[in-house]
């Protein structure tokens, strides 16, 4: 009897799953698919700290829960409005919606099976800050010091990057992001460090699932194939990304779909909206702060030194490369807009 009520525990620990209720409770019930999703991380192999690389790890898992239940909820009616917001109502429109849609599938991955994106896991994350930018990548850049050590005029410092590496997909994580909390810390006590209004503060720069989120767009397995074209950086933060939607010059307007921090906000604000069961009240420009935790405005990667065969398919007799687009193995590759 014993033994059988052991069995009988464990296949009820294996059939159940805890889900956050809106109200902060748990509950058990069936799997959320966008919620439980199996991940593919991506490689930690040169993090040698064992700190670090737990919370890149959470980082990631983060990442991807905040980016599967965009996915999930961005066809309600509640998040028309939102979509609008963050992209403009030049991106409205089903073929808009369909490579918004396209990019975030292709970080999370394919959740009616629980498996997770395989090109997270073709990504390596270097312990080294290896990119030394000149001016002509960005502006702050002078060949000779590098990414994280640079600063803007106003004395600010980058938090990551995305930079083929080692004829490879890669990121690099400053210092200043390991300081940032996880999801679970976020919404703890009815997300109350989250707050009551969208803030890039207490969002993004105490976030470091955002950050991982933010430099996955600019990887082109994940951002190009989705879109067809190079995700850069034309605004930060979400006041800016906002005034980017909304901008007098609709060419300006039309560059969120390929702005990396739109996705994050749109992301964010979704999934939040989710988690705290609440509405936020509209960004405010933070950059003026005293107490301001705003990064550097600096693009973090560089598109045409990022992809050298400029999105080829990037095939040998004995298969694709890690990094290759997905599509190239049936030779099918469809072709880009830039």
């Amino acid at each position: 009897m014993v033994q059988s009520s052991k069995q009988v525990l464990a296949i009820a620990a294996v059939l159940a799953v805890v889900q956050a209720h809106p109200q902060g409770s748990f509950q058990f019930g069936s799997i959320n698919s966008a919620w439980a999703v199996k991940r593919t991380l991506y490689n930690l192999d040169d993090i040698s700290d064992q700190d670090r690389k737990d919370k890149l790890t959470q980082g990631h898992k983060d990442a991807v829960t905040i980016a599967a239940k965009a996915l999930e909820k961005m066809d309600d009616d509640k998040y028309k409005p939102t979509l609008e917001y963050w992209f403009g109502k030049e991106h409205t429109d089903d073929d808009s919606v369909k490579k918004i849609k396209g990019v975030f599938k292709n970080f999370v991955g394919d959740n009616t099976d629980g498996t997770g994106s395989e090109t997270n896991g073709k990504t390596t994350i270097y312990n080294d800050d290896y990119w030394v930018p000149t001016d002509k990548e960005i502006k702050e850049g002078d060949g000779k010091t590098p990414f994280c050590s640079l600063k803007n005029k106003d004395g600010k410092t980058g938090a990551a990057y995305f930079k083929r590496f080692k004829d490879g997909a890669a990121i690099h994580f400053c210092d200043k992001v390991f300081d940032r909390a996880n999801l679970d810390t976020l919404k703890a006590d009815n997300c109350a460090k989250i707050g009551d209004q969208v803030s890039t503060k207490k969002w993004t720069k105490n976030f470091i699932g955002a950050n991982v989120l933010h430099e996955f767009m600019h990887n082109p397995r994940i951002g190009r194939d989705g879109v067809l074209k190079n995700i850069r950086d034309f605004a930060y933060d979400a006041y800016q990304c906002h005034q980017l939607a909304i901008d007098s010059d609709v060419e300006k307007r039309k560059t969120t779909i390929i702005n990396a921090d739109t996705y994050v906000w749109y992301a964010l604000d979704i999934a939040f909206q989710e988690i705290c069961s609440k509405q936020f009240s509209e960004p405010r420009d933070e950059r003026g702060d005293d107490d301001s935790a705003s990064d550097s405005d600096s693009p973090d990667s560089s598109p045409e030194t990022d992809d050298p065969t400029n999105g080829a398919c990037d095939c040998t007799e004995s298969g694709c490369t890690l990094d290759s687009r997905a599509c190239c193995a049936n030779n099918s590759c469809k072709p880009f807009e830039d």
